[in-house]
């Protein structure tokens, strides 16, 4: 499957799926314009597309941001993450191709029943090779902190802070090779860069809770320390360096 990305010249904008014959996805179109200062992204404009594959037309009109798009490589449909208004707060959400129904699914929150205070931007998104989401983002807190989750039965687990607590950290990427995942990242004084095994990774991810959340996983290479700043013990799981 492929994401096909037309030159502004061509269209306005639009986010929306094209199907085969049989009304199987094909491909996915995302076309963007900037008109002044706005960039121009989620509004429909060939009249003749049904509405069941366009996400988001109004999307531009109530405040949402950029999406980022990647495909998954087990089932070849699209997965769409952006920052939506929501009472000129951002907070992610999510959508991807129902394959069955043929249409996209509801946008559904990645962080529900997160109290809007700060705005969730930046999104970017990978996915191993089973398939697995590995989602990363910056919350604008007043310190910025960079957040990863992972979806588990249908349900994204809940932020797990993986940038440094006391360090603005912004607009993160995530790239995955082999069995860890490299998240950089923006700070005052430059890009950083952490490793983590993705197996420990996911395992935090699901066992996190609001005392982990203010607390980020060691990447890899980094021993961990133990409550009363004592020598880390042994059998935690991390990789030592050699």
């Amino acid at each position: 499957m492929a994401v096909l990305a037309l030159l502004p010249t061509l269209a306005l904008a639009e986010v929306s799926a094209q199907l085969d014959a049989r009304g199987n996805f094909k491909r996915l179109y995302y076309l963007t314009h900037k008109r002044g200062s706005v960039n121009v992204v989620w509004a429909q404009v060939r009249p003749w597309v049904p509405q069941s594959v366009l996400l988001n037309p109004i999307g531009d009109n109530l405040g949402d941001l950029p999406p980022v798009i990647e495909i998954s490589p087990v089932t070849g449909s699209p997965w769409v993450v952006w920052p939506k208004n929501f009472g000129n707060l951002k907070q992610l959400v999510s959508a991807t191709w129902d394959v069955k129904g043929r249409k996209w699914t509801d946008a559904s929150p990645i962080t529900p029943g997160t109290p809007l205070v700060y705005d969730d931007l930046g999104p970017a998104l990978a996915f191993d090779g089973a398939g697995t989401p590995y989602l990363v983002w910056w919350r604008a807190e007043q310190t910025a902190k960079i957040f990863f989750s992972t979806l588990i039965d249908g349900v994204w687990t809940p932020p797990l802070l993986v940038s440094d607590q006391a360090v603005d950290s912004r607009l993160p990427s995530i790239a995955l090779r082999g069995t860890t995942a490299v998240i950089t990242y923006l700070t005052p004084t430059g890009m950083a860069s952490k490793t983590f095994e993705t197996g420990l990774l996911i395992n935090s991810a699901i066992n996190s809770a609001a005392s982990l959340m203010d607390n980020p996983i060691p990447p890899l290479n980094t021993p961990p320390t133990s409550p009363g700043g004592g020598q880390p013990g042994g059998g935690d799981g991390f990789l030592k360096k050699r």
